[in-house]
């Protein structure tokens, strides 16, 4: 199969590789349909190794259909319509137990320490994958990941509709963000950010004020 293996600071190529076994246990076996490329896998590109393990197949943002499951895998069948998680942690460790698998002691990420979605095929453990609804499509799947960590994070902040919410940069995460809070119904919205095109996207998003912050006070336009 083709995928996109990362080698180390620069070295990215597509090359032809085994396809994966056939599942284990709580595995399922994916055939990807879409994969995105996060901000994470350019700065792995441009100044890594930082969290990956080479040599690695890159892709955390992906979805796809399944092809094969593991023997002890419920849920999910053959066919299934899923998009991945991608964080893959042990369920025992004191953390997990305690409902915060993001610090689990023996935490991995699809895509950075264990082979990713930036392929044919891609192994993964059920618990990191949901059923994509009919009417969403690949493409919108394919960026599931990144907008549960925005969501994750406008639900943590507790932001109500009444309150300002002020975006610090308005990149792939902050744009997810924006279009989060916009959804919580968020009335006063504001979108920092030195760039002009991201400006015009945190406004096609919901933004109610965005403001070029190149050379000013941060301050200033949140008050004004």
């Amino acid at each position: 199969m083709k995928a996109a293996v990362y080698r180390g600071k620069g070295l990215l190529s597509v090359e032809d590789v085994p396809r994966p076994d056939p599942p284990v246990e709580d595995e399922v076996q994916v055939r990807v349909t879409r994969a995105a490329v996060c901000g994470t896998d350019s700065a792995e590109w441009d100044h890594g190794p930082l969290l990956t393990i080479p040599p690695v197949i890159l892709g955390h943002e992906f979805t796809g259909i399944v092809d094969s499951i593991g023997p002890s895998v419920t849920g999910f069948s053959p066919g299934d319509r899923v998009v991945a998680g991608a964080g893959v942690s042990c369920g025992e460790c004191e953390w997990c137990s305690s409902g915060r698998t993001n610090l689990c002691s023996s935490y991995q990420t699809l895509g950075l320490q264990i082979d990713g979605g930036l392929a044919d095929y891609v192994n993964a453990p059920a618990s990191t994958l949901m059923l994509v609804p009919d009417d969403v499509s690949d493409d919108e799947a394919a960026l599931a990941q990144p907008q549960s960590v925005a969501m994750h994070a406008v639900r943590r902040s507790g932001v109500a509709s009444e309150e300002m919410c002020v975006v610090l940069g308005a990149g792939g995460i902050g744009a997810f963000i924006i279009s989060a809070a916009r959804a919580r119904g968020v009335g006063q919205l504001i979108a920092l950010d030195i760039d002009a095109e991201r400006l015009e996207t945190a406004a096609r998003l919901g933004a109610s004020k965005t403001v070029d912050v190149s050379g000013v006070d941060l301050v200033e336009p949140i008050l004004t």
